[in-house]
Parts: structure tokens; C-alpha cells; sequence
């Protein structure tokens, strides 16, 4: 059985559309019949019933759906498994990691960390903080880097890591925190966990307090140095445009009450995850002794 018809079938029983499949597997719509018809054939047995440019899966190929799936997604393992031994890896890990974590610390460590394990196969799904937690409890991945604590039962969320956070604004003379509420809007929610608190005591001060919402934070930076706005920020994420003069931090009292938390979320380790976890709290406590 070919691996391309089985995927020509998952998409057209997805989209119920032959010119659609063919659009979104860049075949033509010609190819799609194709690969649909020697699949019948092979199977001896008829897979959609075919309505003017609609197509629905029958009965029997609602009962094929599934195994499809399966064999599938064991074609994409196998192979990922033998072209991750061609490069020489032995071992895999795969870490699901928040934004701010990965474009931060993670780097250097995942660096170091590869030095020290040439034959792991390391994979980095950059997912939202919200998104991390599921993903370990389904065994997507090994373990997860995250600002939030994972909410599945299934898995356990571990405090490795915590840094201040400091008020980030344009380069000028003479700025507090109150000018600086006062002359620019707050650039929010860029970042998991503090923002709710932070606001609300923000506006306690700052009734009129004008805020933007911008869902990153290597976007928010790009804003701030374009004097669009103001944000609390994770004192590891503006360290290079502080060495680079494109922003600066002030003095902040709402600053000091938080805190950036990063999480590790971890279910049942594989040996590589427990390596991975042990690194990392090595890692970071060194960093904390320099």
C-alpha cells in the first residue's frame, strides 16, 4: 500500500473536497482520483461516495479512517526514526518550550546541554504557555518549559527558575514611573502570569491608565523602541537592547511585587527528560552563583 495514497485519503476525508485536497497536497486534482482509486482497489471495496464536487466518506471508509491514521502517522515515526539514525542520534527528546523562554535562556543551555548529548535527537515545539501542560499529559512531548503550572492531573509543574521584572520604556531624561504611565500607553500581556495582578494595581494609582495589548514580547521590545509604549518586562528579556542602548528600565514599586515563573512540566521522564531536567537545574544554579 502506498504511503501517498493513504494521504491523499486522510486529506479528502478531511476537506470532502477532491480540488480542495489537491490545492492544500500540491497535486493536481487529477492525481487525488488517482491515488483514490488504486487505494479502492487495493482495499477492494469503495471509500467515498462521490455527490457533483462533493465527496463523503462510506461506511466502509468511515471504518478505514482510523487505521489510515494509524498507519500514517507509524510511516512519519519510522522514518523520523531512521533519518534521526542516519545522523548519528541514538536518543530522542522533545521539549514543548513558551516564546519568552526560548528566545531567553534556553539557547546557551540547549547549546551546552547537545555538547554534553551528541546522540540525543532534541526536538523544541515553541507552543503557548496555555498549550504546554496538554501537550505533556498526551505524551506529545517529553517535558515542558512554561510561565504557567500545568492544570492536567496527570502531570506535575515544578518552580526551576524566577526573575525579576523591571519597567522597559524608551530612551529619555528624567522618567519615573508615574511620568512615563502619564506620556505612554502600557503595552500588555505579552507575557503569562503577572499581567492581571500588575494592572490592577496599577490602575488603583492610574485611573486613566491607557493600554495596548500585544500578545509577544520580541514584539512589544520593537514597539518600545519605536516609543509606541511602555511594558513590565522579564529583566532576562531586555538585556541585549539595555547593552544596546535601544531601551532602558526605571525605577518601579509596581515592578518589584512581580515575578516571571518558569515551570517545569513533566509527566512519567524518559531517561533523556530526567537528563534534560537534571542539566537544567544544574545550569541555572550556576547562573544564580555568577
Amino acid at each position: 500500500m502506498n504511503i501517498h495514497w493513504l494521504k491523499t485519503f486522510l486529506k479528502a476525508a478531511e476537506t470532502e473536497n477532491f480540488r480542495q485536497a489537491s490545492e492544500e497536497l500540491y497535486i493536481t486534482q487529477p492525481a487525488v482520483t488517482k491515488h483514490i482509486k488504486r487505494l479502492e482497489e487495493e482495499l477492494d471495496i469503495q471509500l467515498f461516495e462521490r455527490t457533483g464536487k462533493a465527496v463523503k466518506l462510506t461506511e466502509a471508509g468511515l471504518s478505514f479512517l482510523p487505521h489510515a491514521k494509524e498507519m500514517a502517522r507509524s510511516f512519519e515515526s519510522n522514518m523520523s526514526a531512521f533519518n534521526a539514525w542516519k545522523q548519528g542520534y541514538t536518543r530522542k527528546l522533545s521539549i514543548a518550550c513558551a516564546p519568552q523562554i526560548a528566545s531567553s535562556f534556553l539557547p546557551k543551555l540547549l547549546k551546552r546541554f547537545i555538547e554534553k548529548f551528541p546522540n540525543i535527537d532534541v526536538h523544541v515545539d515553541i507552543a503557548r504557555s496555555y498549550d504546554i501542560g496538554e501537550k505533556v499529559s498526551s505524551g506529545l512531548v517529553d517535558i515542558g518549559l512554561a510561565r504557567m503550572p500545568s492544570v492536567y492531573a496527570n502531570t506535575s509543574s515544578v518552580i526551576i527558575d524566577q526573575e525579576p521584572i523591571v519597567l522597559a520604556g524608551p530612551i529619555v531624561e528624567e522618567a519615573d514611573e508615574i511620568s512615563l504611565l502619564a506620556g505612554y500607553r502600557l503595552l500588555t500581556h505579552n507575557h503569562p502570569g503577572y499581567w492581571e495582578a500588575l494592572i490592577k494595581d496599577l490602575k488603583k494609582e492610574n485611573p486613566h491608565l491607557k493600554t495596548m495589548t500585544v500578545s509577544q514580547i520580541e514584539v512589544t521590545k520593537r514597539f518600545i523602541e519605536a516609543g509606541l509604549g511602555i511594558s513590565y518586562l522579564p529583566k532576562s528579556m531586555v538585556q541585549d537592547e539595555l547593552l544596546a542602548g535601544r531601551l532602558g528600565i526605571y525605577p518601579s514599586g509596581s515592578a518589584e511585587k512581580q515575578t516571571s515563573i518558569t515551570y517545569l512540566i513533566e509527566k512519567v521522564l524518559t531517561a533523556e527528560a530526567e537528563q534534560f531536567k537534571q542539566f537544567l537545574r544544574h545550569q541555572l544554579k550556576k547562573s544564580e552563583q555568577l
